[in-house]
């Protein structure tokens, strides 16, 4: 249970903290799906802090997907998808050549960056911790398959920057330094691609994508990298091997 005050004295930005209040008031159902969020100027009565802060943690929350702004009213909080089960998974190079398919790689940007609230969190580091940001566009037979936005965690001692191989599968590149990978989390969801994600895409027309939000981890249970994918939903499909339990 998070705590609902703010510590002026914790060495956590007071931001971030105000983000934690507010993400677990949200998967709690506090502020259940589809309610009206409180306003900026709510959250400054409430919290006793400046109006500056509490639009960082709204930004955050929004590009985290737990709300939503539209000029001119007042933000909703968004559904939170929370389905489990248990698959093997692999990497797209993988993937890819299972089907008999080449996979390649466009790098759209290797570099240092402070990621988001949510990408902190889910990696376990500390606010004002830079992460490796790997942004891909995957490729099928030379054909346009997938977006995918990773952020990796610069504990685990490798480095991503413009020299890396753009035909390299990151997993693989994992392991020959030494990095056991162990297991991943992941959920999947159907939507509707922005103008933004439709140019990322080269797609002509508006058509439904995968979004993929996967997290992985070495084999002592340490977050490697959280990556957001949006895979054209017309080139791919799930073959899912189910048994009866009992």
């Amino acid at each position: 249970m998070i705590n609902n005050t703010i510590d002026s004295e914790s060495k956590t930005p007071i931001y971030y903290q105000l983000y934690m209040i507010l993400q677990e008031r949200i998967e709690s159902g506090t502020y259940p799906e589809g309610s009206i969020f409180p306003s900026e100027a709510e959250l400054v009565k409430e919290f006793g802090i400046s109006r500056i802060t509490v639009r960082r943690a709204i930004s955050d929350l929004e590009h985290d997907g737990y709300i939503k702004t539209r000029k001119g009213s007042r933000a909703t909080v968004l559904k939170i998808h929370k389905i489990k089960d248990t698959f093997a998974f692999e990497s797209f190079s993988n993937e890819t050549r299972e089907k008999g398919e080449v996979p390649s790689n466009i790098i759209v940007a290797a570099e240092l960056v402070e990621p988001s609230a949510k990408v902190l969190q889910l990696l376990d580091l500390q606010p004002g911790t830079k992460v490796y940001h790997l942004k891909r566009l995957r490729l099928r037979n030379n054909r346009i398959s997938a977006l995918h936005d990773t952020y990796i965690n610069p504990g685990i001692g490798v480095v991503i920057d413009t020299q890396f191989d753009s035909d390299a599968s990151l997993y693989e590149f994992y392991q020959q330094h030494g990095i056991q990978l162990g297991y991943a989390d992941e959920t999947i969801e159907a939507k509707l691609p922005d103008k933004a994600l439709r140019q990322d895409l080269y797609m002509e027309k508006s058509e439904p994508i995968l979004y993929r939000e996967r997290i992985t981890f070495d084999k002592q249970g340490r977050p490697i990298e959280v990556s957001f994918n949006s895979v054209i939903a017309g080139q791919y499909k799930y073959t899912v091997h189910m048994e009866k339990r009992g």
